[in-house]
């Protein structure tokens, strides 16, 4: 990784007792991927269609190295980047078998051939790696004309099944009330409506406080299959 002692956490920050803090947005993506990312990040790491990196919060002391590729035309900061990239293009440049884990977060949608990415990844995996592979589903257009794809898990389990891959993990995350908030939150930027700061303060906290409700909590559990926000895949290359 480039750059690495200039990284800075942008997106995810934490308060004095390590708890993500900023929009509830966040803590939702947060609170879903931290966990897997912790659990199965080890050893030499790639992170493909990194951006501006902003989950190294979560791996950076528990992995020896970190490779970081993405796009250089990429809107976000890209000074910690290793190889500049088209994803649709393959991983040729990476050797195979080389990686202990690869992270693939919130990137494959935006693949005009993801059977490639998806396999390439699990190419340059040592034998009995991780691939933590994150999608969003119920989702606004975002980053067009480069927005082509929304997954299943069953769209998630034919790439791992096609691919010498085992999906250890695979689980939606958010449910009903969180795709509700979602929509509304980037509805009101979307449409530009006025006290735009006033609202969001509001809108965050209202978020916050209805998470900590238990039926709150009871309606996304029951719901998050039929209603994701989104997935998150764990797959470990066969060998």
């Amino acid at each position: 990784m480039k750059n690495q002692e200039h990284w800075k956490a942008k997106r995810f920050v934490r308060d004095k007792k390590g708890r993500i803090i900023g929009t509830y947005n966040h803590k939702i993506i947060g609170n879903a991927y931290e966990p897997v990312i912790r659990k199965y990040a080890r050893g030499r790491l790639g992170d493909v269609g990194c951006g501006d990196v902003p989950y190294y919060i979560f791996y950076k002391d528990i992995v020896s190295e970190t490779i970081c590729v993405d796009w250089g035309n990429s809107r976000l900061d890209i000074s910690h980047l290793d190889f500049e990239a088209d994803l649709n293009e393959g991983l040729g440049f990476l050797e195979s078998n080389s990686f202990d884990t690869v992270l693939c977060s919130d990137v494959l949608e935006h693949i005009r051939k993801p059977e490639l990415l998806f396999s390439e990844m699990i190419r340059i995996l040592k034998p009995g790696g991780h691939l933590i592979l994150t999608v969003p589903f119920l989702y606004w257009l975002h980053e067009t004309p480069h927005d082509h794809h929304r997954y299943t898990e069953y769209k998630l389990k034919d790439f791992c099944a096609t691919n010498n891959a085992e999906a250890v993990e695979l689980f939606p995350y958010g449910g009903l009330p969180e795709v509700l908030f979602d929509l509304v939150s980037k509805g009101y930027r979307f449409g530009n409506f006025p006290m735009q700061k006033p609202f969001f303060f509001f809108w965050n906290g209202w978020g916050k406080f209805l998470s900590r409700r238990r039926f709150v909590k009871k309606i996304s559990e029951r719901t998050k299959r039929t209603f994701p926000l989104g997935y998150v895949l764990v797959a470990r290359k066969a060998g």
